[in-house]
């Protein structure tokens, strides 16, 4: 029979294992996709980092052999590196460089000092990585809350609070891990932080996600799971700390792991548009701007507008469907415009400046050539990761509908 302090160690190591279904669940959304954004292939980096730190930090608390050690902190010396990448990405701006240098140099350091086998068997080392995490958690959450709201629409400042939300909750979870590993007495529970991170990842990425609801959740996650545990160790007559505390971690990632299935099976049903035939065999056809209401039913759509030629007078939008044929498209991100090939003399670089420049200044993240002359724009607000494959189709069936319409009336 495990002697008590060792039964505990693997209760931890179960949960850090089980937590892993939760990662997994939400990696699937993005594996299916044939194109993703920048933020979600930050998104796709962040989670098998975290995944792959779930799974071989086990194996490690239970064995402390040196080749476990190993890779556990060669692994969790990628993880800043993917969540910096992860807030660049969801703030479409560049960190401080200071912040960057000591992101890079962290990173490096800490790989080699983990690959040489002394970053889990160094105190001086551990605390030195320690700190460092916390302070990259400090900037981190800086740069969320200090960020110039100017530059973001609604609904993307409401992903950043978010995120700014999991970021703080995660910080005193994380600190378990980090003291057990350096002798401290402290019940591991930094498996609970990791899924409130991964399920904050899933609700940012909604229209209307808010980081109030976000907080409301995660708090009442808590008190429900520290109260089963207390229940727990009451009935099994071991009313220690130790033990409410490891019983409640059990108890938070079941929950938090229903939570970000339920969250993963709604993207889904998003995904396949379920309702987007029935939304345009009802819709008002009597214009075009009648007809594009029915995007305000889509739940993949957080926001549009049409513009016409009126409305595009400050761009040279004659120039726009060009844009379109080279892309081989109807529908142009405003990634993709940014990425685009070409140096900045050629004509189709700057008027990709230009729809960039467009989509930026109204705040949305798609734009959809409705018709080539006179010019008929639609710009699509769509924050929801995991859904950039679905968005394009269910907007090309859109344009193509509303393409239509916008002829009978035009033309008549």
């Amino acid at each position: 029979m495990l002697a008590g302090s060792h039964r505990g160690v693997l209760a931890e190591a179960l949960v850090s294992w089980i937590s892993i279904y939760g990662v997994f669940t939400t990696l699937r959304v993005y594996w299916k996709q044939a194109t993703r954004s920048r933020l979600e292939n930050c998104t796709v980096f962040l989670l098998r980092c975290l995944g792959a730190l779930l799974l071989v930090r086990g194996f490690f608390w239970i064995t402390g052999d040196r080749v476990s050690g190993t890779l556990t902190f060669l692994v969790a010396a990628f993880v800043p590196l993917a969540i910096a990448l992860y807030v660049e990405a969801l703030l479409r701006r560049h960190l401080p460089l200071a912040a960057k240098v000591l992101v890079l140099l962290g990173t490096c350091g800490f790989v080699v000092l983990a690959l040489a086998g002394r970053l889990h068997a160094d105190p001086f080392w551990l605390r030195v990585y320690s700190g460092y995490v916390l302070l990259l958690m400090a900037i981190m959450t800086g740069a969320l809350a200090l960020r110039d709201r100017a530059d973001f629409t609604a609904i993307e400042g409401r992903a950043a609070n978010a995120i700014a939300v999991a970021v703080v909750l995660i910080v005193p979870f994380v600190i378990t891990d980090l003291a057990a590993d350096l002798g401290i007495q402290m019940v591991r529970v930094g498996s609970v932080g990791i899924l409130i991170f991964v399920h904050a990842t899933t609700v940012a990425s909604e229209p209307r996600g808010t980081a109030r609801g976000l907080l409301a959740r995660q708090l009442g996650v808590l008190a429900i799971a520290t109260a089963l545990g207390a229940i727990e160790a009451y009935v099994i007559g071991d009313f220690r700390p130790a033990t409410i505390a490891r019983g409640g971690s059990f108890f938070a990632c079941v929950l938090l792991l229903i939570m970000i299935y339920l969250r993963v099976h709604a993207h889904r049903q998003i995904a396949r548009g379920p309702g987007l035939v029935r939304c345009l065999s009802s819709a008002d056809t009597r214009s075009t701007e009648s007809f594009l209401q029915v995007l305000e039913r889509l739940p993949i759509v957080a926001g549009y507008r049409l513009m016409r030629v009126a409305e595009l007078g400050r761009y040279d939008s004659t120039a726009f469907p060009q844009l379109f044929a080279e892309g081989g498209g109807s529908v142009l991100t405003r990634r993709g415009l940014r990425e685009a090939p070409g140096g900045p003399s050629e004509p189709s670089r700057y008027h990709a400046d230009q729809l960039a420049d467009l989509l930026e200044r109204e705040g949305m993240t798609h734009a959809v050539l409705i018709r080539e002359g006179p010019v008929v724009l639609l710009l699509v607000h769509v924050p929801s990761g995991g859904l950039e494959e679905s968005a394009l189709a269910q907007l090309g069936l859109v344009r193509t509908m509303a393409e239509a319409i916008e002829r009978s009336h035009r033309d008549a």
